[in-house]
Formats: C-alpha cells, sequence, structure tokens
C-alpha cells in the first residue's frame, strides 16, 4: 500500500482501473476522444505503481478488481492522494454502504454498465474542478444523478 505523500510528480487526468480488459480499453478509448490523458490498470497492485510516479486528478476504480477490493484500493489512493476526485463502478456491490463510500470521499457511485456519454461528463466536470498542481478545496462527496448511480438504501 502506498503511504501519504508518495504520490507521483506527473499528472495525468483520469486513471481507470478495472479488471476487464476489454471494458477498461473502451473507457480509455472514449475518454482520451474527449482531450483526457488516461492512464489504465487492471488491478490494484499495478494502480498503486503507476500512483507511485504518476498524479490523476481522477480516479475512476471498480469495486470487484482480483488483488484487493475496490473501497481497499480507494483507501490507500485518499492517503496517498487527498485531492484526487475518486469514483467507485460496479455491477455488484454486495456489503457495500454508503457511510463507507463517504468515509473515503468517494466522489460518484457508478452502477454498471456504465454508460459511456454520462461517464464522460462526469469525468470532464471532476478533472475541471481539480486543477493541476495547485491546492483544492475538498469536494462534497455526491451521486451522479440522471440514472447511472444513486442512492443506496
Amino acid at each position: 500500500m502506498l503511504s501519504p505523500g508518495e504520490s507521483g510528480s506527473r499528472s495525468c487526468d483520469v486513471l481507470i482501473v478495472e479488471d476487464d480488459v476489454v471494458q477498461c480499453e473502451e473507457m480509455a478509448s472514449f475518454l482520451a476522444r474527449s482531450g483526457l490523458q488516461v492512464v489504465t490498470a487492471n488491478n490494484a497492485a499495478q494502480a498503486q505503481r503507476i500512483v507511485a510516479s504518476v498524479t490523476p486528478r481522477v480516479a475512476l476504480l471498480d469495486y470487484n478488481l482480483p488483488d484487493i477490493t475496490g473501497v481497499e484500493l480507494a483507501g490507500a489512493l485518499r492517503a496517498a492522494l487527498p485531492e484526487t476526485a475518486i469514483l467507485m463502478m460496479s455491477g455488484r456491490i454486495d456489503g457495500l454502504s454508503e457511510q463507507t463510500l463517504a468515509k473515503l470521499g468517494i466522489t460518484v457511485f457508478l452502477n454498471k454498465p456504465l454508460p459511456l456519454g454520462p461517464l464522460r461528463q462526469a469525468v470532464l466536470k471532476l478533472v475541471r474542478a481539480v486543477p493541476v498542481d495547485q491546492s483544492v478545496q475538498r469536494r462534497q462527496p455526491g451521486w451522479l444523478a440522471a440514472g447511472v448511480g444513486g442512492t443506496r438504501r
């Protein structure tokens, strides 16, 4: 796991951590066509190696990863990258509570399958809200509207 202050010196717009390689490449390609600089990882260990040298403005994490959960990865990323906006995505979220997401400062939860248009809109909004190499105030966590995300009951 990363320690606070271990994040990288270069920045990118988006880090996508998704173990489904095809889905990961599809999201990365779609976001890159919008002019975003995208870096991908297919597991948490690879993501942690990436953020040792690259600081993403937005991290899009799958909840079900092969090595640890997206929540565990979010905790490590939050400690190392306090200003990075974190979005969690999953088609299956057994045992994941709204309180857990809020505690980690997860900005948005997305239900899979993801409609790419609203995903792009959410990511672009968050990227623009996190200036490169500047301190920013903490964003309020929220849920993506338009039927993509939703409140948990």
